[in-house]
């Protein structure tokens, strides 16, 4: 994952509403394969098979309202590396809820995960120990 998801978890997590984002965003990737994730949903659909940009919906496990008021997760998937670069996690409804994303905001998104990965500004997630660790260079 990468920096700014880092950011964003420590934002919400602080608020009531969102205390349990780390073990719902865990509980989430636990259950998927790479290949199963860069299927669900690609945004660009700029190179399919190499990447895709996705958008997760996940449930926020302290609200009964399901997946249309969940969490919206946007990650780079990269199959054949096995790899998946979480960018942005926001609540669609709620304190700190966000409208749509617009097609820019979602190149811009790919292009600092690109970023990221070359300046190696990079966490690792143990969704096991629900967990974040900066990866070393």
């Amino acid at each position: 994952m990468y920096r700014k998801f880092h950011r964003c978890i420590q934002r919400l997590v602080r608020n009531n509403s969102y205390k349990a984002i780390i073990e719902d965003v865990c509980s989430f990737f636990r259950e998927k394969s790479i290949s199963e994730l860069h299927l669900m949903k690609d945004i660009l659909n700029n190179s399919p098979g190499i990447y895709s940009l996705n958008k997760y919906r996940i449930i926020n496990s302290l609200t009964n309202k399901g997946k249309s008021s969940s969490y919206r997760c946007i990650c780079v998937c990269l199959p054949k590396n096995e790899t998946i670069y979480l960018d942005t996690i926001y609540p669609k409804t709620g304190s700190s809820g966000t409208e749509n994303l617009t097609k820019e905001a979602y190149k811009s998104i790919a292009r600092n995960i690109k970023k990221s990965i070359e300046e190696k500004e990079l966490f690792q997630v143990d969704t096991t120990k629900q967990t974040f660790a900066k990866i070393k260079n």
